[in-house]
């Protein structure tokens, strides 16, 4: 009925180890257990959130597109504008001269 120093040294060593085991694991599950909780409120926060952020997303997109198609139509009447004006261009006349009668020597 009396123990040993040898056994009870096995069994203290027994007892530390397993309350190392048991520590790491309550400590691992209340990590896990934080994680989850955070990643559910994170979730809440952006569902209720999203209503208002697609909101701002279209509005954004539609902005986008009305400035492009506003600086598309600037640059369309620009362009017609280019071309009228050198089709109109006067100058164009003077490029292609007709000929003028020359002043021709009488000879003596």
């Amino acid at each position: 009925m009396f123990v040993s120093a040898e056994e009870e040294t096995h069994v203290s060593t027994m007892v530390v180890l397993g309350f190392i085991g048991g520590a790491l694991l309550l400590y691992g599950f209340g990590y896990a257990r934080a994680v989850m909780h955070r990643a559910n409120k994170d979730y809440k926060t952006t569902k209720a959130a999203l209503p208002g952020l697609r909101k701002g997303f279209w509005s954004s997109w539609w902005r986008a597109v009305k400035a492009a198609f506003l600086g598309l139509l600037i640059f369309a009447a620009l362009m017609v504008w280019m071309v009228r004006e050198v089709r109109d261009d006067p100058a164009d006349a003077k490029t292609n001269p007709s000929p003028s009668p020359s002043v021709s020597r009488s000879h003596r």
